[in-house]
């Protein structure tokens, strides 16, 4: 059985509506898409206002820990697998 999006760590309801509305449900959808091209389509669909700790959290998610762990240069190699270095 697939696992719900809100059941991977750093993801809640509200991530997950969001998910949701760019039509990814699971974990496995997320693992799929990835997390940079998940964040950039829910930016580009206005679904989520652009913040970096969005990015984190669904990069978190998506390597299975939490978003608070990344050191900086993670963090740098994260952001521009997203374009946004």
């Amino acid at each position: 059985m697939s696992r719900p999006v809100s059941d991977l760590p750093n993801l809640g309801p509200r991530s997950a509506e969001w998910l949701t509305a760019i039509g990814i449900q699971t974990a496995e959808e997320l693992r799929e898409i990835g997390y940079a091209a998940a964040y950039q389509e829910l930016i580009a669909s206005g679904t989520a206002a652009p913040h970096r700790m969005m990015l984190y959290a669904l990069a978190g998610a998506v390597m299975d820990r939490s978003c608070m762990s990344f050191s900086r240069e993670e963090k740098r190699e994260i952001e521009e697998m997203a374009g946004l270095r």
